[in-house]
């Protein structure tokens, strides 16, 4: 068999030809959900379609994987919709946020989302790079969710067991979570007493 020995141009027109074939489908794809969504909204009028924002994206192993997905806040919740079985975290349900392995030199980091039910086990995305740490607090804190960041992975079986065991009231009277605070937190800090009176 004689092998083509031609020179193929990089310019193909079939192939061309095809990528606009796609991207006009997945324009008229698009424009026909945004239309659903619209007569939706209409419709059912409690009802609000949320759009994540891809801006903010990041990489991490949600609880539900064991490989590395894209992970997206929205408006309402931090969603992972590519790889099924998909992720949808309601921002209603999340009490703190906990930021773990964060460490000057490491590349990666942990978040833990607890629930407001404490009965439930805390989730845990893991494998987050560094670079959207800030970003990742920033977002938490418009969103009105107090988090906290430490350089160690906790025991989260156990600190909801005790949690659990001494009583939702004795733990906030305990002082909640300001064991978490030993390096910082999303609240600007608390004013020293004695600086207060030096003024």
């Amino acid at each position: 068999y004689a092998l083509d020995t031609a020179r193929r141009s990089g310019y193909d027109p079939d192939e061309l030809e095809e990528e606009q074939r796609e991207r006009q489908l997945r324009n008229r794809m698009n424009q026909e959900f945004s239309n659903f969504s619209k007569k939706i909204e209409d419709q059912a009028k409690d009802l609000e379609f949320d759009i994540p924002y891809r801006e903010l994206g990041f990489y991490g192993v949600p609880p539900h994987n064991k490989s590395t997905s894209f992970i997206m806040p929205a408006v309402n919740a931090l969603v992972e919709l590519t790889e099924p079985p998909w992720f949808v975290m309601p921002l209603s349900d999340i009490e703190i946020a906990h930021f773990e392995r964060v460490v000057y030199g490491l590349k990666n980091f942990d978040l833990v989302l607890v629930f407001k039910d404490f009965s439930e086990k805390p989730l845990h995305v893991n494998a987050i790079n560094i670079e959207h740490l800030d970003a990742l607090k920033t977002w938490l804190d418009s969103c009105n969710i107090k988090f906290y960041e430490g350089t160690a992975n906790l025991n989260w079986n156990a600190i909801m067991k005790n949690i659990n065991d001494t009583g939702i009231e004795g733990f906030y009277e305990d002082g909640g979570w300001k064991f978490l605070n030993m390096q910082g937190s999303s609240d600007e800090e608390e004013e020293d007493p004695d600086d207060a009176e030096s003024d």
